[in-house]
């Protein structure tokens, strides 16, 4: 979306025809598309190197949640933010990851 489209959408729809919005629909539709299949790439490989972190720890008898690892990562993408994602919808969304990344820490049942 360039910036003009952005401006648009955020301040009148009504400048656009019928036809002009539904292709902007679409054209929004198709970006979010690719946006979600990079999204599940580098989710996965996130998922990947939490999977190895996870059997470093257990090697090293250290429990799967670190408290002080999470409260650095949330400091660390704070400092990521772009509107129009918000501090407190991004922390939801890293609490998730987190989540899922502790679980495929503690389902892992390779040996150490």
């Amino acid at each position: 979306m360039n910036d003009k489209e952005y401006k648009i959408l955020l301040k009148d729809l009504t400048l656009l025809n019928k036809d002009e919005k539904e292709e902007l629909l679409f054209r929004l539709r198709k970006e979010m598309d690719i946006l979600d299949e990079k999204l599940t790439k580098l989710l996965s490989e996130r998922t990947g190197y939490s999977l190895m972190v996870g059997r470093v720890k257990r090697s090293l008898n250290l429990p799967t949640y670190s408290p002080e690892r999470e409260r650095e990562i949330s400091k660390k993408i704070n400092k990521f933010i772009e509107k129009p994602l918000n501090e407190s919808a991004l922390k939801r969304i890293y609490e998730r990851i987190l989540d899922e990344s502790r679980a495929v820490q503690k389902n892992d049942t390779t040996e150490k």
